[in-house]
C-alpha cells in the first residue's frame, strides 16, 4: 500500500514567510516605541526622586534652592586630578550637593542619554581634558535663571513655583531657552545665548583642540539631538518638586516657564 506524505509547497512557505515579515514590520516599531517609553518613564522616576531631594534640601536651607555649583573641593577630586580633569577639582556640583538626600548617584544617569556619566567622565571624548567631568553629570540641566551667580533662589521669591522649570533633560549642567533675555540680575550674554543647545541630547561645548574654541552643533543638529532624548519630549522638574514630560518645542521656545518671576506663568 502506498503511503501518502504531506508537506508544505514552496508557495505556502513563501506565504508564511511574507506574513511573518509583515507582522515583524508592524510589531518591531511598536516594541521600539514601548522600550523608548519605558526609558522615559525611568528617567521621569529619576527626576521625581531629584524633585523630592530638592524639597528636602530647601527645608534644610531656609526654603532656598540648591546652588548649581559651589567653589569647594570636589568629592572626587583625587580621581579627577589623576585624569587631568582639573577644572572640576575645585567645584562641587548640584548632583553632589543633593546626594545626601538621594544616596544613589545612578539616579543622575538617564537611560536615554548616550554616554551618560556621573561625577567622573571616565570615557571623555573631549580633546580639552581639563574640562571633562565639568558639571558633575551630563543627563540633567539646571535652569540658569533660577541659579544666578552660583547661588540658589529662594522659593518664596518665585511667583509660580509649580509652573517654573528647575531641572530638565540636558547634556550639560546648565540650560536656557532659545533667545534668552535678561531676567532679574541674570543677563545671558556670550555663550549663554546658545545654552538651548544643551537641552535633550544636544551639547553646546564640543572642544575641537586643546587650545582652540569649542565646535558647537548647528541649530539644525542641536534640534535633532534635542528631540532624540524622549521622542520629541523633555522631562522637566518644577520648583515645587513635581515632574512632567513636555514637548521639546515648547520647552525650547517658550521663555515664560523659565522665568521664576513671571506672574502666574
Amino acid at each position: 500500500m502506498n503511503r501518502r506524505t504531506t508537506a508544505f509547497t514552496l508557495i505556502e512557505l513563501l506565504v508564511v514567510i511574507a506574513i511573518i515579515a509583515i507582522l515583524a514590520a508592524i510589531l518591531f516599531p511598536v516594541f521600539a516605541q514601548a522600550r523608548a517609553k519605558a526609558r522615559q518613564i525611568s528617567c521621569l522616576s529619576n527626576m521625581n526622586q531629584i524633585g523630592k531631594a530638592t524639597m528636602m534640601y530647601a527645608q534644610d536651607y531656609d526654603e532656598m534652592l540648591f546652588p548649581y555649583r559651589t567653589r569647594d573641593v570636589n568629592p572626587f577630586a583625587a580621581e579627577l586630578s589623576a585624569l587631568g580633569h582639573t577644572q572640576s577639582v575645585n567645584r562641587t556640583f548640584f548632583n553632589q550637593l543633593l546626594n545626601p538626600y538621594i544616596k544613589n548617584f545612578d539616579v543622575w544617569r538617564c537611560p536615554s542619554k548616550p554616554g551618560s556619566w556621573v561625577n567622573v567622565a571616565r570615557n571623555c571624548s573631549d580633546t580639552e581634558l581639563r574640562f571633562c567631568s565639568y558639571g558633575g553629570q551630563n543627563s540633567y540641566a539646571a535652569n540658569n535663571y533660577c541659579f544666578p551667580a552660583d547661588l540658589g533662589l529662594a522659593i518664596a521669591a518665585m511667583n509660580a513655583p509649580a509652573n517654573t522649570y528647575v531641572l530638565l533633560d540636558g547634556s550639560y549642567y546648565g540650560a536656557l531657552p532659545r533667545n534668552p533675555i535678561q531676567i532679574g540680575d541674570f543677563n545671558p550674554t556670550g555663550s549663554y545665548q546658545r545654552y538651548w543647545k544643551n537641552i535633550g541630547n544636544s551639547y553646546l561645548f564640543r572642544w575641537a583642540s586643546p587650545t582652540g574654541p569649542a565646535s558647537e552643533p548647528s541649530d539644525l543638529e542641536a534640534e535633532l539631538l534635542g528631540r532624540q532624548r524622549h521622542s520629541e519630549q523633555i522631562n522637566v522638574q518644577f520648583a515645587d518638586g513635581h515632574t512632567k514630560a513636555i514637548p521639546y518645542n515648547r520647552v525650547v521656545n517658550d521663555i515664560t516657564p523659565w522665568n521664576p518671576f513671571a506672574a502666574g506663568n
